[in-house]
């Protein structure tokens, strides 16, 4: 419709996502909640987690990764939050969360993550690569964590 290339817009999502930087947690935070969202790369097999971290007294993303749904992937989001020396981090009942986080700062339970899960929910409408049943998506991770950072830091 306005004649531009596929490839052109990619790049520029790229170019943009890379002039945003990963904004610094400020130090001594109340609390963050923690939590995870599924979508696939590429084809519905390859499935892939962004677990991230909402600040709700402020109302923004602090922090996020994609990878996998492993300890190793939870571990860089929540070392990143334990060094800015944040008091509770409240999560869902997976249980790397509890193996990585030390107890007097962890909280978890189901009505512990109500902010985020109603998060989760306006992500999922604002993008569609994230919707469940969708027929969008992103074929390459890096794209998806571009548009993620565009999305929640630019």
């Amino acid at each position: 419709m306005l004649g531009i290339a596929a490839g052109t817009v990619l790049r520029r999502i790229r170019q943009t996502a890379g002039k945003i930087s990963r904004p610094a947690i400020s130090r001594d935070q109340k609390s963050f909640e923690v939590d995870e969202l599924w979508t696939y790369v590429g084809n519905k097999r390859n499935e892939i987690w962004v677990a991230y971290a909402y600040n709700k007294t402020t109302d923004r993303i602090e922090d996020f990764v994609v990878g996998r749904r492993t300890k190793s992937t939870l571990r860089a989001l929540i070392e990143r939050l334990l060094l800015s020396g944040v008091k509770k981090i409240y999560t869902d009942r997976l249980t790397h969360y509890s193996r990585l986080i030390p107890k007097d700062r962890h909280r978890r339970g189901v009505y512990c993550t109500n902010h985020i899960e109603r998060k989760n929910l306006t992500i999922r409408t604002h993008l569609k690569r994230l919707s469940r049943k969708t027929i969008c998506f992103s074929r390459k991770a890096e794209m998806l964590e571009s548009c993620l950072r565009i999305y929640f830091w630019g």
